[in-house]
């Protein structure tokens, strides 16, 4: 089982939107491996370590744009986008240094912030409540990103599964350590009012 960040062993320190966005970060790639980890514990094959980082590269867009929506009336708006921006580019990086073991030098930063922002597009129009996490669409649509980034082998049952289990299970797990990682991030944010949401 992946170790999650629950909070901070010093809860009195104050901390920028950007170290509770490294966090975040953290804990949104711990749990996305664990989501890869247990499809193939129900038999859903991956191939290459290429192929898990794609699959670890969906539960993040979903995770990250849960992450958007439960600080929604927690943040002034202009607090979530440095927040999430944050987030993001800490992704990033692990996502670079990761690419580089799995497929050899390159600039693969760039591909994973388009598909962040696609995918913050995509999810943005789909339902979802702060008890319940996402909606059905918003599931949907992640067991068909999923789905093809599996392949065709289990491609008529994986949808299946992140919806009635997978997506319900990260969302879970985002939402027991969320609250402590946010919590210090009130005391005194670093803010840039004009920067984009985009993260590039």
């Amino acid at each position: 089982m992946a170790k999650l960040k629950r909070g901070w062993s010093d809860r009195d320190k104050n901390r920028s939107l950007g170290d509770i966005g490294g966090a975040i970060s953290f804990n949104i790639w711990q749990i996305s491996g664990q989501g890869v980890l247990g499809l193939e514990n129900q038999g859903f094959e991956t191939h290459t370590h290429s192929q898990r980082l794609d699959v670890i590269s969906e539960f993040v867009a979903y995770l990250l744009q849960s992450v958007d929506r439960m600080t929604f009336d927690l943040f002034e708006a202009h607090e979530r986008v440095e927040l999430i921006t944050a987030t993001g580019l800490h992704l990033a990086r692990v996502m670079q240094d990761n690419r580089r073991e799995a497929d050899g030098q390159g600039d693969y930063t760039g591909i994973f912030l388009k598909l962040l922002n696609q995918r913050i597009a995509e999810y943005s129009n789909c339902g979802f409540d702060l008890k319940e996490g996402p909606g059905f669409v918003f599931l949907r649509l992640l067991g068909d990103h999923v789905t093809d980034r599996m392949g065709e082998r289990d491609s008529k049952w994986i949808t299946g599964y992140i919806i009635d289990v997978v997506g319900n299970q990260m969302f879970s797990s985002l939402n027991r350590v969320l609250p402590g990682i946010l919590d210090p991030a009130r005391k005194e944010p670093t803010i840039d009012p004009m920067r984009s949401k985009n993260y590039d």
